[in-house]
């Protein structure tokens, strides 16, 4: 199972080569990855198109962490690449065994795109698997409707 972090919208968006790099650390281990960038939608294409959620058509992938850097950086992105009252998604898709059926659908100004937010993209959030195949539940398909 795979996740993919998309950034859809009407229109084409500017690609933007990694801005700086991050330090992460999990058990012990630190390394150092690229920042935020968005790129080409090519990572799992058609299994995010099999999942047939209706998408505006225009894709991007984002690398995006819940970061208060990456959240300042992304928010700049936004306002350079969108004018007032245009709307974008942004898409937290999981492909593979395990990922719910049903996107869950949030809706947020620009302005009220703060860290809690983008916990919720970046985050697995887990709904009910009612087979029990999945004892942590399914993991949520999330659009977040953003509107400039």
């Amino acid at each position: 199972m795979s996740r993919v972090l998309l950034l859809a919208s009407e229109k084409p968006v500017p690609l933007l080569e990694p801005r700086g790099t991050r330090t992460l650390s999990a058990g012990g281990t630190t390394v150092t990855a690229p920042g935020f960038s968005v790129s080409e939608h090519t990572y799992y294409q058609a299994a995010v198109e099999a999942l047939g959620f209706a998408m505006m058509p225009f894709r991007a992938e984002l690398d995006l962490t819940p970061r208060e850097d990456d959240l300042h950086l992304f928010t700049a992105y936004i306002r350079e690449s969108f004018s007032p009252g245009e709307a974008l998604e942004l898409w937290s898709l999981w492909v593979g065994d395990g990922g719910g059926e049903r996107p869950l659908y949030r809706h947020c100004a620009l302005r009220d795109l703060d860290m809690a937010r983008l916990r919720l993209l970046c985050e697995p959030q887990y709904e009910p698997d009612y087979t029990g195949d999945f004892p942590k539940g399914l993991i949520s398909q999330i659009c977040l409707t953003v509107t400039v």
